[in-house]
């Protein structure tokens, strides 16, 4: 499924935190990795420059910067691990979120990349890389999965690649949720990675509906899981009755250390800056864990 794989830098040591996921997947995927960076322009960096009139012998020079940099940063990933790179410095101008979100999904469509791999924080043009930023749009528009990595304090020399032990997919019985699976099984299935497929059930359910509704919950799981297990997977199934379905999926994350969220949302909302799903967004903002976002075609009917 996973044929090529787009992860966008802007020569932070914070977002070069996605690579090792990227290089991880991509390798057991036989994949091409695509490191991809938008153009800055030079007085982006320089904010004095921004009252002169433009130069373009610099604005040439800061491009050069940004190919130099990927170029680099290609090397030092094919030392680490042999596979097919590319790597491109998108025109336009990363001065809005926006526009760098644009740049980056028409790199993902005109490459056919069919998963984006991103930090949640960065500097340079994609700083503030969280939700409510780069990531916000891309979580909200992009058609492909989107996993966004969370990054912590920059590491100096190699990073072993990230050991992935389950993916952890929450579900509510809606076609919607279910399209996330075959991305998440997929990666589970890369990685050597178990599945673990979560029901919350709502624990303002009368006390004497609630075993009633824990056993269709662990009904319809099963039936998911068969599917998964048949192609080998290890998939166990669990059910927590809570009041908020969020806080319900982060504490099962929080349970299974070393694992991976997995969800699929509409992608729409009212306001522009309402782009998840409710859950999906509380999710995304709130754990520690790598998540995976999936917006399906038609998701955001």
């Amino acid at each position: 499924m996973f044929r090529s794989i787009l992860v966008p830098l802007d020569r932070s040591s914070f977002a070069e935190q996605a690579l090792p996921w990227a290089s991880a997947i991509a390798r057991r995927a036989e994949a091409r990795l695509d490191l991809a960076e938008v153009h800055a322009l030079y007085c982006m960096d320089e904010p004095k420059a921004g009252w002169a009139p433009f130069d373009p012998v610099l604005d040439a020079e800061c491009n050069r910067a940004e190919q130099l940099y990927l170029d680099a940063t290609a090397k030092w990933v094919t030392a680490a691990a042999p596979l097919p790179v590319t790597v491109g410095v998108l025109a336009g101008s990363a001065a809005l979120p926006e526009t760098v979100a644009d740049h980056i999904l028409e790199r993902a469509r005109a490459g056919g990349a069919d998963l984006i791999v991103m930090a949640a924080h960065g500097r340079g043009p994609l700083k503030r890389m969280a939700i409510g930023s780069v990531a916000d749009e891309l979580l909200r528009r992009s058609r492909v999965p989107v996993l966004l990595v969370r990054s912590g304090e920059p590491t100096l020399g190699f990073v072993p690649e990230p050991v992935l032990r389950t993916v952890l997919v929450p579900l509510d019985g809606s076609a919607l949720a279910e399209c996330v699976l075959e991305p998440a099984l997929e990666l589970a299935r890369l990685m050597g990675a178990g599945c673990t497929l979560l029901r919350v059930v709502d624990s303002r359910v009368q006390p004497l509906d609630r075993p009633a509704e824990r056993a269709l919950a662990e009904e319809y799981l099963e039936r998911i899981a068969a599917g998964g297990r048949k192609t080998g997977l290890v998939v166990r199934t669990a059910v927590r009755v809570a009041r908020h379905a969020a806080e319900a999926i982060g504490d099962e994350a929080r349970a299974q250390a070393g694992g991976l969220i997995a969800l699929a949302t509409h992608g729409r909302g009212g306001l522009p800056r309402q782009v998840l799903g409710s859950v999906a967004e509380q999710v995304v903002r709130n754990v520690r864990s790598p998540v995976l976002v999936f917006r399906p075609p038609g998701g955001d009917r």
